[in-house]
């Protein structure tokens, strides 16, 4: 019976293997872009939540890039041309079983290019990249600008620094003019096109991109409002799924969770399964939440000091570690780095507790007291930085 078994088993499994590399399902992707330099290495990444894991390369050669592999499924992909002429910027690439990509261009700026596909989403993606025409490539050149000024931080003496930093800054202030103005471009073609699983998406990326702004105080008031016009667009069932969940609260603010309130409560979970009430199984002490994900680079870096920290506080702190990455990416985060205080998840990503905060990047801390209100709310790691906001309650 065992032999049997076995004998079914490979059968199915070589039934499968055989189905996903028969040729309908392999997918082809294809580059022509003039004007540009040989060397350069052409990328394709997954993104799975928040970590983009490196799926296929290519170098330029004559103009000329490809990838073929296959797929089993409609996926999205994340593209780039990396090299010293490129601003870094990316482009959606929808890959599908049998389905033909063709990328065209002259020079460096990717948002300049075209993209032609059999595959529906990437279609309805184009209709958003042809739609802002020049500003983004008045946008690629600024942020060509504004990475080499950053370079240039790095290498520039004391004396000069200054300098460099008002050019770094006034290049950041004219990049978010006219992200602004894209904005805008984007909501009008948004409010003509049909509502579809992507142009929620889209929405959602939006309503983020807001909130990170409107944090700031620097994000106009009627790209909110086109926004909420736009969010209305949604069906009732829409509104309640965790998206447009999301969504609401992105862009009705007065949802978010601000200093002096109350923290948010919700139901995560450790790596065992086993359910907590946040706001009511940890009181008693401080509670540093601590927001991070297995790509985050100063995340990572943050851990030796969060566990010095640990190690000398936990008497009256407790750090709990929230991940904004999958489950299988977080453990495997968690294994490799051992981090001996309380880890959690909702398994929502960006899209649950992270968001009751209007959090859009990581690393990002919430300092709350024993009374779980919230104290201090801040983004980024520098060295020495934690035991620098929270000296007060370490003394």
């Amino acid at each position: 019976m065992k032999t049997v078994y076995y004998l079914l088993s490979t059968f199915f499994a070589i039934l499968a293997s055989t189905a996903c590399n028969q040729p309908g399902n392999t997918f082809k992707i294809i580059g022509q872009i003039d004007h540009v330099v040989d060397g350069d290495v052409a990328q394709l990444f997954t993104i799975e939540g928040n970590v983009g894991t490196l799926f296929m390369k290519d170098t330029v050669r004559n103009g000329k890039f490809s990838f073929e592999g296959n797929t089993d499924s409609l996926q999205m992909l994340s593209f780039m041309v990396y090299g010293n002429n490129y601003p870094m910027t990316t482009a959606l690439i929808w890959i599908a079983p049998g389905s033909r990509t063709k990328i065209t261009g002259i020079g460096y700026y990717l948002s300049s290019w075209n993209i032609e596909s059999n595959v529906k989403e990437q279609q309805e993606e184009e209709i958003y990249r042809n739609a802002l025409g020049v500003l983004s490539s008045t946008s690629d050149s600024l942020l060509l600008l504004y990475y080499r000024s950053i370079d240039r931080m790095q290498q520039t003496n004391s004396n000069e620094m200054e300098s460099v930093r008002k050019e770094s800054r006034r290049l950041r202030d004219q990049m978010d003019s006219i992200g602004f103005i894209q904005h805008r471009v984007i909501f009008d073609v948004m409010a003509t096109q049909p509502v579809t699983k992507s142009w929620i998406n889209k929405l959602a990326d939006y309503a983020g991109y807001a909130v990170s702004y409107k944090n700031t105080a620097s994000y106009p008031e009627r790209n909110i409002k086109r926004l909420q016009h736009l969010y209305n667009r949604l069906s009732d069932e829409q509104k309640q799924s965790p998206k447009g969940q999301l969504i609401h609260r992105y862009i009705f603010p007065m949802q978010l969770v601000q200093e002096g309130q109350p923290m948010a409560n919700a139901e995560l979970y450790d790596p065992q399964g086993n359910p907590h009430r946040i706001a009511e199984d940890f009181q008693g002490k401080y509670l540093l939440l601590d927001f991070w994900g297995v790509g985050c680079a100063p995340c990572i870096a943050a851990f030796p000091e969060m566990k010095e920290i640990h190690e000398a506080h936990k008497d009256k702190l407790t750090i709990i570690s929230i991940t904004t990455d999958t489950e299988k990416i977080w453990k495997d985060g968690l294994e490799r780095h051992q981090l001996p205080w309380v880890n959690l998840t909702d398994n929502l990503g960006m899209e649950g507790y992270v968001s009751r905060y209007g959090i859009r990047g990581i690393p990002f801390y919430i300092l709350i007291s024993p009374d779980g209100i919230v104290q201090k709310m801040w983004s980024g790691y520098g060295k020495g930085s934690l035991k620098e906001k929270l000296k007060d309650i370490l003394q």
